[in-house]
């Protein structure tokens, strides 16, 4: 009989969270029931969810009594799905989910993303209040900590988490079936992707196209995501020029799009409040497709590809750095393709999904024989 993960986040799913979509499909051998307090939304239908909140009820008291570990509701599901262990996104869901997991005699696992881990506590607001009770509490606990990279685990330990109960696990993508990029034949174009906000580099990215464009007046930029830094786009678009706007795509409608590019881009930085990026999953995305990349060597995105051969780690505030990468890749279309291919065997023979889950439901085999082991000894 196949043993049950109770995977968690506080709301499902938001369209970013390809990660984990990609999580609940891949696992093979292990059974899921994908669990949030409330929806964000119709992204990934094909990936089942159970909402907490439902018709009828009050929203801010049911997550109020989630947050404050009390929840009947809760319980009740935890009861009645009896899982083998529960793996929650982000540390926010894992130190939320942790008084369930203690009373339930679960073990459970805790990925940490990104802002997390690195943004700083918010302690005006109850939530913030709240999740930094649980999180005192999780770092005493001993839980397994997932870190999607050693930059994120470096932090962690620095916050207070046990070095030995942190451990790096690199999320991964499905490589088969990707499209290619023929990058060799593709216009001088710089293609971005990501949430419009400070610490993705969208702005340094606008300034280093700018220069690029003096030398190379054919170059075009492609921009898809949301967020707050709309604005400079737009501007953009009208003082720069040769700069299209897509708007947040869908992830089938994103791959098209990156099938496009030369090169792509996402030179991320730490944030004025402390984010930043833990990884940068759309740097793998890209670079499975045979695509070069031009990165930061900064945060934990520095660790998605491998700099001078799939792609380069530049300054990311550096904006003549960021032209000089971009042109290198515009102006020799050769380059672009034998890095490109670098790129895409090191996605392949590094983050295929498969693989990845398999490591994943190893860690779950490990974590319930322990504390199997530990309900042994109690008795």
């Amino acid at each position: 009989m196949a043993k049950h993960v109770m995977v968690f986040t506080e709301t499902a799913l938001a369209l970013s969270e390809t990660f984990i979509a990609a999580h609940c499909r891949s696992l093979a051998r292990y059974e899921y029931t994908l669990v949030a307090i409330e929806n964000s939304g119709d992204s990934y239908a094909d990936v089942p969810r159970t909402i907490l909140v439902g018709s009828g009820m009050s929203p801010v008291r049911e997550r109020l009594l989630f947050r404050l570990g009390i929840s009947r509701k809760m319980d009740e599901l935890i009861s009645t799905l009896r899982p083998d262990i529960i793996h929650a996104h982000y540390m926010m869901g894992g130190a939320f989910m942790l008084p369930y997991a203690i009373r339930h005699s679960i073990p459970l696992v805790v990925t940490g993303h990104g802002y997390d881990v690195t943004r700083r506590l918010n302690l005006a607001s109850s939530y913030g209040l709240l999740y930094a009770f649980w999180r005192k509490a999780l770092i005493k606990s001993g839980n397994l900590i997932l870190p999607v990279s050693a930059y994120l685990r470096d932090k962690l330990v620095s916050q207070g988490f046990d070095r030995r109960n942190t451990c790096v696990h690199y999320l991964g993508i499905d490589v088969q079936g990707r499209p290619q990029a023929d990058v060799s034949a593709s216009l001088p174009r710089v293609v971005y992707a990501g949430r419009l906000v400070e610490k993705k580099g969208l702005d340094k990215v606008i300034e280093a196209f700018e220069i690029v464009r003096r030398t190379l007046p054919n170059a075009e930029l492609h921009v898809a995501g949301d967020g707050p830094l709309r604005s400079i786009v737009e501007e953009a678009k009208r003082s720069i020029g040769n700069i299209t706007y897509h708007g947040a795509l869908r992830h089938a409608a994103l791959l098209e799009l990156m099938t496009t590019a030369r090169v792509f881009t996402m030179p991320s930085r730490e944030a004025a409040n402390g984010d930043s990026e833990g990884f940068g999953l759309v740097l793998i995305e890209a670079q499975s497709m045979g695509i070069p990349v031009v990165g930061s060597n900064e945060t934990g995105t520095y660790e998605a590809l491998l700099d001078g051969i799939t792609g380069f780690a530049v300054n990311p505030r550096d904006v003549g750095s960021l032209a000089a990468a971009y042109l290198r890749f515009l102006v020799d279309p050769d380059l672009a393709q034998s890095m490109g291919q670098a790129a895409y065997n090191y996605v392949r023979d590094n983050f295929d999904i498969a693989n990845r889950s398999a490591v994943l439901e190893t860690i779950y085999d490990a974590q319930i024989d322990a504390v199997s082991r530990k309900q042994e000894r109690r008795t």
